[in-house]
This record gives C-alpha cells, structure tokens and sequence, in this order.
C-alpha cells in the first residue's frame, strides 16, 4: 500500500502535469514531471515536490492569476490517467531520462531572460527543455 505522503506527491506532481502539459505527448509529459524532480534533487531548489511545484513564479500554472491556477481535472477527464501515469512513472524511476530543470512554451516572446539556446536539451511539443 502506498503512503498518504507518496501519494500527495504523486497527486500534486500529477496536477502540475496536466495543468502545464494536458496537451502535450506522454514524452511531453514525463519531461514537464522530470523537471520537477530534477528540481526536488538539486540544493537550489526546495527538496520536496510540493515546495518546488508552488514556488513563486516558478511554474505558470500555480501563480495567482493565472487562468490555470484554480483548475482541476474532472474525475472523468480523459487526459487526467496520462498525467498520472506520467508522474508516477518519473517518481518510481531509478534514474533520470533528462537533466533538464526548466522549460518554456516555444511560441513565447520575447524569451524569458534566463533562456539560452545553448542550453536546450529536448523540444517535444509545445515546449523547449533545457538544462540551467
């Protein structure tokens, strides 16, 4: 039986994957749910899934005002499962498949100022991924 904790991470991770990503490939989806954990792992960032997800500013999806931040999948949505299992696959791996730790829509301009081209690891959909 899993934990209360696991699976308050499993569940937030989970939530930040559909908000950021619900459109994206499963690939596109483990990407966004590495990241967090490349985060939860590296001394700059809170060591928990939670305090990485809803710092400020960090992640679209959980900032006030954002058109995402009051959302919830709907126990029926068809997308919520994929995010999930996104989430619970990038928690259970051994290792990470990416080292990135941040990303950001391609189509968004001007570039947020800490993007740099040289940086970019992987782009899988609507995303660009890189490593900082």
């Amino acid at each position: 039986m899993t934990d209360a904790i696991t699976l308050y991470r499993l569940f937030a991770l989970a939530l930040c994957v559909w908000r950021e990503a619900r459109g994206e490939s499963m690939r596109g989806k483990r990407l966004v749910a590495q990241v967090i954990r490349n985060r939860v792992e590296d001394p700059r960032w809170p060591d928990d899934y939670v305090g990485v997800i809803t710092q400020p500013k960090q992640f679209s999806a959980f900032n006030a005002g954002d058109p995402n931040a009051l959302r919830f999948p709907h126990e029926t949505d068809p997308v919520w499962p994929s995010c999930v299992e996104a989430a619970r696959m990038v928690m259970e791996a051994d290792e990470s498949f990416t080292d990135a730790n941040h990303y950001v829509v391609d189509a968004l301009r001007p570039r947020p100022a800490w993007f740099d081209e040289a940086k970019v690891v992987s782009r899988e959909g609507a995303h660009v991924f890189l490593c900082l």
